[in-house]
C-alpha cells in the first residue's frame, strides 16, 4: 500500500512538472517588449520543472533512497529553486530589479559552497549520517562542516529572500495605489500568496534536512508537487494583467520629474481647484497619468503633490473626492438609484462603490440617505 502511494505521488509529480515545462515553453505571449524578461522567467522554470522530473524519475528507476541528513542534494537544489522562485515572481511587479547581475551576485555563494563542498569530498570523503547522533558525531568532519555551512546560508536565504520580496510587493502596491483611480484588484494578491506558499515549503526543506521517516518524505512530495503545479498555474495567467499594470512596473523606479522642464511656477491649490471644477477624478477607470496630461504637467509632479499636500496616494485621493460626490448626490437626487449614483460617480461596478463608500462612512449608501432623510 505504502509503495503504491509513493509510485503514485512520484508518477503525478515527474508528469505534472514534465508538462507544465512544455506549456512554459510553447506558451503563446503577446508581442510586447515588456513581457521580455517574463519570457526569460518561463524558459528558467521550464529547465527547473525539467530537472526535478527528471531526478524524480532517476531516483525511482535506480531505486535511489540512501538517508543522508544534511544531504547536499538536498541542500543545492533547496538553494537554487529559493531564489528562482523569488526572483519570478519579483520580476512580475518589478523586472527591472531582476538582471543578470543582481541574479549572479546571489547566486555566487552557492557556487563558492559547492567547490569547497567537493574540494573537501575528494579529500577527505563524505561520510552517510543515519540520524542526529551520527551527525553531532561527524559535525567536525570538513565535509560535513561545508554542509553545515550550507544549511546556514539556506537559512539565511530564507530570510534575505522574505524581505527583498515583502520590500518589492509593498513598492508595487504604492505604486498601483498612485497611478489607477479605480480600486481595482491589480494588487494581484495571488502573487504574495504564491510566494508564501513557496516560503513554506522552503522551511519544510530545511527541516527535512534534519529528519527522515517514510511518511515524512509522502507527505513532503505531495506539498511540493502541489505547490510546482499550482505555481505554474497561476503565473501563466500573468499575461492577461499585465496590459493593465504595465505603465505602472515599467517606470517603477523611475522618479524623473517632468516639473523641471517647465518653465512655470506650480501650485499645487490652482492645480487641484482645477480638478475638482472640471471633475477630472469622475472619469471611470482615471489613472494618474491620464490626470497629469489633463493638467499639462508631469505625472511624477502630480503624485508628488498628491502624497506630500493631500498626505495620501492618488487612489485614496480620488476616492475620497468621489465620495463626498456621491453624498451630495444621494442628498440632491433622492429618486436616483445607488446604481445610477455609482455610475455617475465613476464606478464601473455597484458593489465596488458600496464597498468604499462604506469604508468612508461606516453605512451603506442606501441606509446613509435614509439617515439623512429622516
Amino acid at each position: 500500500m505504502e509503495n503504491s502511494a509513493f509510485l503514485f505521488v512520484n508518477t503525478s509529480l515527474i508528469v505534472g512538472c514534465t508538462a507544465m515545462a512544455f506549456v512554459f515553453l510553447i506558451l503563446p505571449l503577446p508581442k510586447n517588449n515588456g513581457l521580455y524578461k517574463y519570457r526569460i522567467s518561463l524558459r528558467f522554470l521550464a529547465g527547473a520543472y525539467l530537472i526535478l522530473a527528471s531526478l524524480q524519475f532517476l531516483s525511482m528507476a535506480f531505486n535511489i533512497s540512501v538517508i543522508n541528513l544534511l544531504s547536499i542534494e538536498v541542500i543545492t537544489v533547496a538553494s537554487l529553486q529559493a531564489p528562482l522562485f523569488t526572483f519570478t515572481l519579483i520580476t512580475l511587479i518589478n523586472p527591472q530589479l531582476t538582471n543578470t547581475r543582481f541574479i549572479t551576485i546571489r547566486l555566487m555563494p552557492i557556487l563558492i559552497l559547492l567547490f569547497l563542498y567537493f574540494l573537501c569530498y575528494f579529500t577527505w570523503g563524505d561520510p552517510n549520517i543515519l540520524n542526529l547522533r551520527e551527525l553531532e558525531a561527524q559535525a567536525l568532519h570538513p565535509t560535513v562542516v561545508v554542509r553545515e555551512l550550507f544549511i546556514v546560508y539556506y537559512a539565511y536565504q530564507l530570510v534575505y529572500l522574505t524581505r527583498l520580496f515583502c520590500k518589492q510587493i509593498h513598492i508595487y502596491e504604492a505604486e498601483i495605489d498612485n497611478y489607477f483611480g479605480d480600486n481595482q484588484s491589480f494588487h494581484i494578491s495571488w502573487i504574495r500568496n504564491l510566494f508564501y506558499a513557496a516560503f513554506s515549503v522552503g522551511v519544510c526543506v530545511f527541516f527535512s534536512l534534519f529528519i527522515y521517516s517514510t511518511i515524512s518524505v509522502l507527505i513532503f512530495t505531495i506539498v511540493y508537487t502541489l505547490f510546482y503545479l499550482g505555481f505554474a498555474f497561476y503565473y501563466i495567467q500573468y499575461p492577461s494583467t499585465f496590459i493593465y499594470i504595465e505603465k505602472v512596473i515599467s517606470k517603477m523606479g523611475d522618479n524623473s520629474d517632468d516639473l523641471a522642464r517647465s518653465h512655470k511656477r506650480l501650485i499645487w491649490e490652482e492645480l487641484k481647484e482645477q480638478i475638482i471644477t472640471e471633475k477630472y477624478y469622475l472619469r471611470t477607470g482615471v489613472t494618474i497619468e491620464e490626470m497629469a496630461q489633463f493638467l499639462k504637467i508631469g505625472r511624477t509632479t502630480l503624485s508628488l503633490f498628491i502624497n506630500n499636500k493631500e498626505n495620501m496616494s492618488f487612489n485614496l485621493w480620488v476616492n475620497s473626492l468621489r465620495m463626498e460626490e456621491a453624498k451630495h448626490l444621494l442628498k440632491e437626487y433622492p429618486d436616483y438609484s445607488i446604481a445610477q449614483i455609482a455610475e455617475m460617480t465613476g464606478h464601473s461596478e455597484l458593489s465596488n462603490f458600496s464597498r468604499q463608500f462604506k469604508l468612508i462612512t461606516n453605512e451603506s449608501p442606501s441606509v446613509w440617505r435614509q439617515s439623512c432623510q429622516s
